[in-house]
């Protein structure tokens, strides 16, 4: 659970960091008077598939396109995510992508029988037969449009449990949000974080410096009643014991 909490915290360290970013550059092109470049910049920001590192939203991409049945826009999405992303990983990440892209289609195939939709079932087989055919994670599967109940089989069941659908999201999670922290970062991105590093240790200064005053305060007012409650010496003390001739 430690490690999931840092992973977000960098996370949206990052995300944030690409937001500052992208606005630095705004107000330099507006700055500069380089309004078409600005228009270009905003159009590619909108259609930004990385959606500025943010691994969330990349996940909300990934579920809209299987929510709303649309193969090709998941397909076209990985395929994206596969050749900005994942094809510059070492050979031993390779089997990692592969079974993440195994899960990500289950997902859909499974949702579609969630929600009755044969067609979109059927649909699915027809379209990635080719594909998926010489595959062997693949060849039990074939059957499943024409299984009355496969939530109740026990080849497929635990593919519709809960369990299993929250387990690949937060892994499919993980695995991005650690591929966007190893990526190698720009100046630019490294300029955001020494500047937000700086303020950092700005506030912490302060702090220390308030701290400080307050301190040498307290110390003051504590030396001066002191002060005000030094003892005199003995005699003097018992001077009320004496009489006006011995005074």
């Amino acid at each position: 659970m430690q490690s999931e909490e840092v992973n977000d915290w960098r996370e949206r360290t990052m995300g944030s960091a690409v937001e500052r970013t992208d606005e630095h550059v705004r107000e330099y092109l507006i700055y500069r008077g380089f309004t078409s470049t600005l228009k270009h910049l905003d159009s590619d920001m909108k259609a930004d598939k990385e959606k500025g590192f943010r691994v969330d939203k990349i996940i909300d991409q990934l579920q809209l396109f299987i929510h709303t049945f649309d193969l090709n826009g998941l397909k076209d999405y990985w395929g994206y995510l596969d050749r900005r992303l994942f094809c510059r990983l070492e050979d031993i990440y390779r089997p990692t992508v592969s079974k993440l892209r195994t899960s990500l289609f289950r997902y859909y195939v499974v949702y579609t029988v969630q929600l009755k939709n044969l067609e979109k079932t059927q649909e699915f087989f027809q379209r990635q037969a080719q594909e998926l055919q010489g595959k062997p994670e693949w060849r039990d599967w074939f059957i499943l449009p024409f299984m009355p109940a496969p939530e109740q089989n026990p080849l497929f069941s635990p593919y519709f449990s809960r369990q299993w659908s929250d387990t690949f999201l937060v892994s499919l999670h993980n695995f991005l949000s650690v591929l966007f922290q190893c990526m190698p970062q720009p100046v630019l991105l490294s300029f955001d974080s020494e500047v937000q590093r700086t303020t950092c240790l700005q506030e912490e200064n302060d702090q220390l410096r308030h701290m400080l005053f307050s301190l040498q305060g307290e110390a003051k007012l504590k030396k001066q009643e002191e002060m005000v409650h030094h003892k005199l010496p003995p005699y003097v003390q018992n001077m009320d014991r004496l009489g006006d001739t011995e005074l």
